[in-house]
């Protein structure tokens, strides 16, 4: 029986296939840590390392969330800021039209009233701030511009300045509507005829509209709300919540999570989706609804208009140079302006506490995310110990195949050259 260099041909070829396979098999294993490739390997490391990366895949994402969260509610923060700055900046002002000297000259009211009138329409852009295109006081809807403000005359008498506050939001479920609360704010002329309302009195009318748009972005269809329907919607958007799972409580119980959106109206009322539906469950929906009309008529949105407003008409009452209204008017002005300062305090307390509390919710989502990174240490560290192969030994192997089929490749090179034998037949 003779030997043809085919029967050396087909042997090495198996011996080179398998140190190439053994070769790929080690620089899998240098590459991704791994022991084994698949199940069949060994199935019940192989299972107990795959549930190993599920935790730790899952504390990565939550990892990664905190920090998109505790940026946002950084921008949420600043924004409470900007309106304690600027409200700080009116109430210096107030006092000066309270009691500086020369506070009855009309140049000097005007002055202040533009100055407020900057600082309030500041303090609306700030309900505006947004992190990556996300409106961060806008609740659960992070498309829509959540707040205008517009002044405006009634009938053409400028004594009957106004400013409303419009609120526009996409209740969840309904991605092709708009809804827009508006809260008009005015001061009483007078007392009214049943004694409920006193002049000087800060007034609000609630009004809204629905409107339908199609893929083009055109409105298809608008229904208009009167003012209980306006509110109810109102009491719906300051009930929103956005609880997520970061790291610390159970998704079995939704209240263990951390609420991580705030709305601008929650904002300034300091009132919190849980304190509403608290309400609601324990005096009804009416209760909530009027305790959020009696903390919007204390927004510094609210007392910077009535500071607007009563100077406004004491500056028109000095321009008509009729001594007796003015007289009247200036008197007013006194009253409103220190029932302004009056109420300025708490107002600044409630969005101190707004800004306190979302202070409170970074540290805590920072001392989550600390905890985040232990775990993730201990998942690596148990899953080296199960499934994690020897580095120094993987890559000394890795390096011996290497050497081995290069040589292999090598006498493969001096078995292919032509024999005097192949063509003796």
């Amino acid at each position: 029986m003779r030997i043809t260099s085919a029967t050396y041909y087909k042997e090495y070829a198996k011996s080179v296939q398998q140190l190439h396979s053994d070769l790929n098999t080690t620089m899998q294993q240098v590459e991704t840590g791994r022991k084994y490739s698949s199940a069949k390997e060994s199935p019940l490391a192989y299972y107990s390392g795959k549930k190993l990366d599920n935790l730790y895949n899952d504390a990565e994402t939550k990892d990664t969330m905190i920090s998109d969260v505790k940026n946002r509610l950084y921008q949420q923060e600043q924004g409470a800021l900007a309106i304690q700055t600027d409200m700080r900046t009116i109430s210096a002002n107030l006092l000066k039209m309270q009691n500086d000297s020369s506070n009855g000259q009309e140049t000097t009211i005007d002055t202040y009233t533009k100055d407020f009138e900057q600082r309030l329409q500041s303090i609306a852009n700030t309900l505006n701030f947004t992190y990556e295109n996300f409106y961060v006081f806008g609740g659960n809807d992070a498309t829509t511009v959540p707040f205008t403000l517009d002044p405006g005359v009634e009938g053409g008498d400028a004594d009957n300045l106004s400013y409303t506050l419009n609120f526009s939001h996409k209740f969840p479920g309904e991605s092709d509507i708009i809804t827009t609360m508006s809260m008009k704010y005015t001061v009483a002329m007078k007392d009214s005829a049943d004694g409920t309302v006193k002049k000087g009195d800060i007034q609000i009318a609630y009004s809204g509209k629905r409107e339908t748009y199609n893929a083009d972005g055109k409105v298809t269809d608008t229904k208009e709300l009167d003012s209980d329907a306006t509110l109810n919607y109102i009491l719906r958007a300051m009930e929103e919540e956005g609880r997520m799972s970061l790291g610390y409580g159970s998704l079995e119980n939704r209240e263990t999570l951390p609420d991580t959106f705030t709305g601008g109206l929650n904002m300034l009322t300091n009132i919190s989706a849980d304190g509403l539906k608290a309400m609601v469950k324990k005096s009804g929906a009416q209760a909530a609804k009027d305790e959020i009309t009696r903390q919007l008529k204390q927004t510094p949105i609210a007392l910077t208009a009535k500071a607007i407003i009563t100077s406004t008409r004491l500056i028109n009452a000095k321009a008509m140079h009729n001594g007796d209204a003015e007289r009247k008017t200036k008197v007013q002005y006194t009253n409103d302006i220190a029932d302004v300062i009056g109420k300025w305090d708490a107002c600044e307390q409630r969005v101190s506490s707004t800004y306190r509390e979302l202070g409170m919710k970074q540290a805590f989502l920072e001392d989550t995310k600390t905890k985040l990174g232990i775990v993730k240490d201990t998942l690596q560290k148990q899953y080296d110990d199960k499934l994690g192969v020897d580095q120094y030994q993987a890559i000394t192997k890795m390096y011996s195949q290497q050497y081995a089929y290069q040589a292999a490749l090598k006498v493969g090179s001096n078995l292919m050259q032509s024999s005097l034998f192949d063509f003796v037949k």
